[in-house]
């Protein structure tokens, strides 16, 4: 749910949604953000390939971001917007590089304890 936060924030700072927000708001990033983190449990499992993962991933993102978009009343409207596109993206594409870089990071720590306990 932190990266969900993150990028609504970073998404309010860069004004591409209303700074005014409410409860309703803030839950629905919440619980778009929880439902997305389920669905990366699918890269835990050996029985689809990456890249079916990936899609699945991808695509189950994008309901979640349409459904928190309708819910709140937001432009569903503008899905068929390059500008949609490319913010839909670049969002993915950032959350999915930290991820990335925080278990690069974690498995690195991990490996230089082992190596010191070795020692």
């Amino acid at each position: 749910m932190g990266y969900g936060g993150v990028a609504y924030l970073v998404l309010m700072a860069s004004h591409l949604e209303p700074l005014q927000t409410t409860s309703r708001n803030i839950l629905s990033i919440l619980l778009m953000s929880a439902v997305i983190g389920v669905l990366s449990l699918i890269f835990d499992s050996d029985r689809v390939s990456f890249l079916v993962a990936l899609g699945g991933h991808f695509c189950g993102t994008l309901l979640a971001v349409v459904a928190m978009l309708f819910f709140n009343g937001w432009q569903v409207v503008l899905i068929t917007h390059s500008s949609f596109w490319i913010i839909f993206l670049a969002v993915y594409a950032g959350v999915w590089a930290a991820v990335m870089l925080d278990q690069h990071l974690r498995v690195t720590k991990i490996n230089r304890a082992l190596r010191q306990r070795k020692k």
